[in-house]
């Protein structure tokens, strides 16, 4: 086991700038308070300014004494407005912040400052701080630099929330709520929510000017009801990167959750029991991302906690098996165009034909380790910590049809719907949960739902187990932790796909 490295995580003072937005019952005065729209452009030319100039003049800084220097600004702000039959309200969403990261390597150990400010004097302290409190030892790893260069992207988009109105926002989950209300005595409550979310970073060292001005839409309609004392409910959501575009459902989603939330009603408890099995694409979402979630995160392989580490190079699945993680699609939740560490995005193929090919790394572990890095290495704030994390991870397409690989399930259960999972990297067991599972006879559903269904099992067994595989790829929106904390956005997803599994 390679002996771990200190880190040392310096909190300057500083507060965050996120300004509190929220509101309850006052939530009219708000939005007429706010209906003038900012326009696109200006949103635009007030970011980056001269930040990025100044954190090169401060990692050059650095640079005269370290082999390795560089700076993270990030910042992410959300507004979230929300209709249910209490109301309207308006309220800050996902966690606000805004602050830089300097860090230095002194060649065997990582040091790092934390600014809670984009103040140039306070940057400037914490650069100096660091000169003269660090010292330079044994020159035990070396981090080869970058390419140089130099971009920016934005998200692209066809309604940019900052030229929309907070009133004109609510306007528009009103409308999304009047849609959703219909006359069934069994609905009971409804919510219809629309987050708008903006994530900016800045990443410079030795020849590096990165910047990034994302912005997302999280669009959710829920709603839960009763029938002669049974509890029912459904939902559908439209997740991604866009503007707002993105906050209203379409026709056919709308039905599909209405005839979901029928159907809730009349669900059972599942049989436990060992079933030949279907996943739905969002369900083969939730194996991918716990099958070869955090045991393949590689700073886990640095502390001995994956097993995974003993399965390198070695098939874990079947042959038909290719697994990737691709931060580099546009417009999904786990998308970006570079990660925390100055890495630009491209896809990483974690399986290739049922063979485990490459973990992924942050910079310590790829440090430490000897191995490639990839683009992976991710914080939740910017007075967080950097580690390896899954972006859009998920099985690649095979050769059948969705409907091949349904008629082919003679005796067995369907799994739909994405619920949660989790996962035990030191054993590689995982269990996770699908909203309905249907039961399938001769290549047809009886009739019967199953809710909710959760799958246990161990990782190389149930993915070794696989058969079939459609060419249906579809990416579902979710929110990863590691750990009890550190949430970053990620995506799942895959094909429809069959393998065995028990199911409870």
């Amino acid at each position: 086991m390679i002996p771990i490295t200190r880190r040392r995580f310096l909190i300057q003072s500083g507060a965050s700038v996120a300004g509190t937005l929220l509101v309850s019952s006052v939530a009219e005065q708000l939005l007429a308070a706010t209906s003038a729209p900012r326009t696109a452009a200006a949103t635009a030319d007030a970011f980056p300014g001269h930040l990025v100039d100044e954190l090169a003049t401060l990692v050059a800084e650095l640079e005269r004494k370290f082999p390795h220097a560089s700076a993270l600004f990030a910042s992410q702000s959300g507004v979230s407005a929300s209709r249910d039959r209490n109301g309207k309200r308006v309220s800050e969403s996902g966690f606000p912040s805004m602050g830089v990261t300097l860090r230095v390597f002194d060649g065997s150990e990582f040091h790092e400052s934390a600014i809670g400010s984009g103040d140039p004097e306070a940057l400037r302290a914490a650069t100096r701080d660091l000169i003269k409190t660090v010292s330079v030892g044994k020159q035990t790893y070396e981090i080869k630099p970058l390419e140089p260069q130099a971009q920016a992207w934005r998200t692209t988009m066809t309604i940019d929330p900052a030229t929309v109105s907070l009133a004109d926002r609510m306007a528009r989950v009103e409308q999304e709520f009047d849609r959703i209300n219909w006359n069934d005595p069994r609905v009971k409550g409804a919510r219809v929510g629309t987050d708008v979310g903006q994530t900016r970073r800045i990443f410079v060292s030795r020849g590096r000017r990165l910047v990034s001005d994302l912005t997302s839409v999280n669009h959710t309609v829920f709603m839960f009801g009763f029938d002669k004392g049974h509890p029912g409910f459904a939902f559908a959501r439209n997740v991604g990167q866009g503007g707002l575009e993105r906050g209203a459902l379409t026709d056919a989603q709308l039905e599909r959750m209405r005839k979901e939330f029928v159907e809730s009603f009349g669900t059972e408890p599942v049989p436990a029991g060992d079933y030949e099995v279907v996943f739905a694409p969002s369900v083969s979402g939730l194996l991918a991302h716990e099958s070869f979630g955090h045991g393949v995160e590689m700073d886990q392989f640095v502390k001995d906690r994956a097993k995974a580490q003993e399965f390198l190079g070695k098939p874990v699945a079947a042959k038909i098996v290719t697994l990737l993680d691709d931060p580099s699609i546009a417009g999904h939740r786990g998308s970006y165009p570079f990660d925390d560490e100055g890495v630009t995005s491209a896809p990483t193929t974690i399986i290739k034909d049922g063979v485990f090919v490459q973990p992924l790394t942050d910079l310590m572990s790829a440090t430490f380790l000897g191995t490639p890095r990839t683009p992976n290495g991710r914080t939740q704030a910017w007075d967080r910590k950097v580690y390896a994390r899954m972006s859009n991870t998920f099985f690649a397409n095979g050769t059948s049809s969705p409907a091949e690989v349904l008629d082919s399930l003679k005796d067995g259960l369907y799994l739909e719907g994405f619920r949660n999972g989790i996962e035990d990297p030191q054993g590689w067991g995982i269990q996770f949960t699908a909203s309905t599972a249907r039961e399938y006879k001769n290549g047809k559903p009886t009739g019967k739902i199953f809710a909710p269904a959760t799958v246990t099992g161990y990782v190389p067994e149930i993915l070794s187990n696989i058969t079939m595989l459609a060419n249906d790829l579809e990416l579902e929106p979710g929110t990863c932790g590691k750990g009890w904390k550190e949430f970053v956005p990620v995506t799942s997803g895959g094909p429809h796909l069959r393998t065995r599994a028990r199911v409870s």
